[in-house]
């Protein structure tokens, strides 16, 4: 029974991974998916996504267009508050203080070699591994 125990502790991943969801004007998608990218995320998916906010409200907001960029990103739980205070200086000096990002955590990933790429963990994606 401990031996089992063991196995599966030692299958345990070493770093929780979260999606990141960031949402910014159009046009200023490859601009923040690029910074991302600097804190290890190895898989984003950026999207065109379009509000449903009243164009009264747009208006009265300072907004010029529905239109919005969402990026997807996987990165590690540990870099989160890292990410999200830069991604806060970025949207103050980049984006006219416009844009938001939160964090939702990924309960399970299927197979190792998924899971490595996703941490950028290059013990567990090389051949020999």
């Amino acid at each position: 029974m401990d031996e089992k125990k063991q196995n599966l502790e030692g299958n345990v991943a070493p770093h929780k991974l979260v999606m990141l969801i960031t949402v910014v004007q159009k046009g200023k998608g490859t601009f923040f998916a690029d910074f991302i990218k600097s804190f290890d995320a190895n898989l984003q998916i950026a999207v065109v996504g379009s509000g449903t906010a009243d164009s009264n409200l747009v208006e009265f907001l300072g907004l010029k267009d529905k239109r919005r960029s969402i990026i997807f990103s996987i990165v590690r739980e540990e870099r989160v508050n890292e990410i999200m205070e830069a991604l806060g200086e970025r949207f103050h000096t980049v984006n006219n203080d416009t844009g938001i990002s939160f964090a939702v955590p990924l309960s399970s990933v299927i197979g190792k070699l998924s899971y490595g790429f996703l941490s950028n963990d290059q013990r567990m994606v090389s051949k020999n591994g």
